[in-house]
């Protein structure tokens, strides 16, 4: 049976959250039609971001009530915070960055790079690649903690999740199988409104706390605008280890520029 209009960005958020998360929502993909649901990755972002807020401030101000002050430990708490985001993703974000260090640099033709994304083993470009994402990130997100940068946390996940989005809007998928060409396709209304929003309401906050943090979030926003298009350049499309990667990458390039710039 198919979602009504009314239903349909419901059940399509509600599909966003299940594949980027363990989140349980019991949500079916549908059959015969293409969900659209790039628009709500944003949305799993928020619950991310609110998530690495709440690890890291919460304890300390139920501590010390109307007080935001970092907590101890600061590199401990990065290193918890960004372990509890790649376990709620399943990791697949990880899974992603591997597969297409792999392929990005471990073939001369495209052909063969698909086939090394489908490939379950990891190589030596793609655990080259995990180790040096998880120390920056680790490294980037302790300076954030040591200097109270508490919206620079939230926004983090946001727009990293962009990458996801533009690269699903504004390119084309590299198979005619698998999930890049299951969320791949221009979006429909509420999706693109979902999109705006947050990133309206990320722009707005960043705005409130100065210049640096809007520049630093266009930054980002640019950034996402980027990666996609240069990983997918290399695979002749996106795929879904592509996204991932993306999101990831972002993510990355995102905690870095706020703690320079914070």
């Amino acid at each position: 049976m198919r979602a009504t209009a009314t239903s349909r960005p419901f059940r399509d958020a509600a599909l966003a959250v299940t594949l980027l998360t363990l989140i349980p929502l019991r949500v079916r993909w549908p059959d015969g039609e293409r969900p659209d649901i790039a628009g709500y990755f944003p949305v799993v972002g928020v619950l991310l971001g609110a998530l690495g807020y709440g690890f890291l401030y919460a304890p300390v101000t139920w501590a010390v009530p109307f007080t935001v002050q970092a907590p101890p430990h600061s590199l401990l708490s990065a290193a918890l915070l960004i372990t509890a985001w790649a376990l709620l993703t399943r990791m697949l974000h990880w899974d992603g960055v591997a597969d297409v260090a792999d392929g990005y640099w471990g073939a001369h033709d495209r052909g063969r790079r698909l086939e090394i994304l489908t490939d379950p083993h990891v190589g030596a470009f793609g655990v080259t690649a995990l180790v040096l994402v998880a120390l920056v990130q680790v490294a980037a997100l302790s300076v954030l903690i040591t200097e109270g940068a508490l919206l620079a946390i939230a926004f983090v996940p946001v727009l990293g999740r962009y990458a996801a989005v533009f690269g699903s809007w504004l390119g084309a998928p590299a198979k005619e199988t698998g999930l890049g060409a299951a969320v791949a396709g221009r979006p429909r209304p509420a999706s693109a409104i979902a999109a705006a929003g947050v990133l309206a309401t990320t722009v707005a906050l960043a705005w409130g706390t100065g210049t640096a943090a809007l520049l630093a979030v266009a930054a980002c926003v640019v950034v996402a605008l980027g990666v996609p298009h240069v990983l997918a350049s290399r695979f002749g499309g996106i795929t879904g280890d592509v996204l991932g990667a993306s999101v990831l990458l972002t993510e990355t390039a995102s905690l870095v520029v706020f703690a320079l710039v914070w």
